[in-house]
């Protein structure tokens, strides 16, 4: 039984054409270690530049415009400045990095990123105050550093966006400190990601998707309606009512402010003319590796559209079916939800 199937209607919603950003993989190497990192045991890797470059001329061999630089922390490699301007050479059009905040919180580094092509950042927030924070990215300063960081990029002009890993660490003042701070940085987008078991996050323990979940419900409440608001990669069924925030991994086909499945895994990656059904085949194979399907979700109106449960919770998580018409659009609930879209069209990256 193929728990993965995607609908034909899926495959008529976007033109033939590929998302045209995509990870720039910098390496695992690192100065915080955040307790559910997928990299643990690799933090202290180094990639070489030789190999950042390769990954980069490949990408933009492929037709790709806009590159997320990620690790790791990508702002720590020695040879940063030196990515930015290759990145620049290839005529990338949009360069925009993860990052903890730790180097941006120098004004000087800030700026001169950004005189060497970085026009956006998304930082990893995921408490309220210095405690919280720092307990889980694993530096004391950290809050303190990462505030300053997201200060110095707003006086300079780097755009801003925000991940928040929500875990049993965090998901109980969601909805009160979190989203004051959240709406005074007001940042262009807010992405909730649910403790995923990917890499070395596996061995953590299982967090009920029931308590994340509520919170991030009711912190959607609260938030400033101008905010672009994500959640990832968690079952439709704990977030009705909220469908249209959700993202799974074939919503992610159509999230233009996200990374290109198709060259996630960019050493193995061939470069190809690819349509929209290669697209789905990805994420279906992506699906599968992670994903499963309980019986109950056979029944459910999300069944086509939903990811299911990550396999590390499935034995263990009740799930919620929606009894009703399957839904076979997987772009349903999100059409109409991409503020954030406009950015890129009015910057020829449609």
């Amino acid at each position: 039984m193929d728990y993965n199937i995607f609908s034909s209607t899926g495959l008529k919603l976007v033109e033939d054409k590929y998302n045209q950003r995509a990870k720039l993989d910098t390496g695992t190497f690192c100065n915080y270690e955040c307790y559910f990192c997928y990299y643990l045991n690799d933090l202290d890797k180094i990639t070489p530049v030789d190999i950042i470059k390769k990954r980069a001329k490949k990408l933009r061999d492929f037709g790709i415009s806009e590159v997320d630089l990620s690790g790791g922390e990508s702002a720590v490699h020695r040879d940063w400045f030196q990515i930015l301007d290759y990145c620049n050479e290839l005529g990338f059009t949009h360069i925009s990095a993860l990052t903890n905040g730790s180097k941006f919180a120098n004004l000087d580094f800030a700026k001169k990123s950004f005189q060497h092509g970085l026009k956006e950042l998304l930082f990893s927030v995921h408490g309220y105050d210095e405690k919280s924070h720092d307990e889980i990215v694993g530096r004391k300063g950290a809050y303190r550093k990462i505030l300053k960081a997201i200060s110095n990029c707003k006086e300079v002009g780097i755009r801003i966006r925000i991940n928040c890993t929500v875990t049993n660490k965090n998901f109980d003042f969601l909805e009160s400190h979190y989203v004051d701070l959240i709406n005074q940085i007001k940042p262009e987008q807010l992405n909730f990601l649910p403790l995923n078991y990917w890499e070395d996050a596996n061995k953590l323990e299982v967090h009920s998707y029931n308590l994340l979940s509520e919170s991030i419900k009711k912190a959607i409440d609260k938030l400033n309606p101008e905010i672009e608001i994500n959640v990832r990669y968690i079952p439709y069924c704990f977030m009705k009512g909220y469908e249209k925030y959700v993202v799974g991994v074939y919503q992610h086909i159509f999230d233009r402010d996200d990374w290109n499945i198709m060259t996630y895994e960019v050493d193995q990656f061939e470069v190809k003319e690819v349509s929209i059904k290669d697209y789905f085949e990805v994420a279906k194979r992506k699906r599968e590796y992670t994903y499963s399907k309980k019986k109950e979700c056979f029944d459910c109106k999300y069944f086509f559209i939903c990811d299911g449960v990550e396999k590390k919770v499935v034995s263990e998580q009740e799930l919620y079916p929606v009894r009703g018409e399957k839904i076979e659009d997987v772009n349903f609930y999100r059409r109409g939800h991409y503020p954030i879209c406009d950015y890129n069209r009015e910057n020829g990256n449609e």
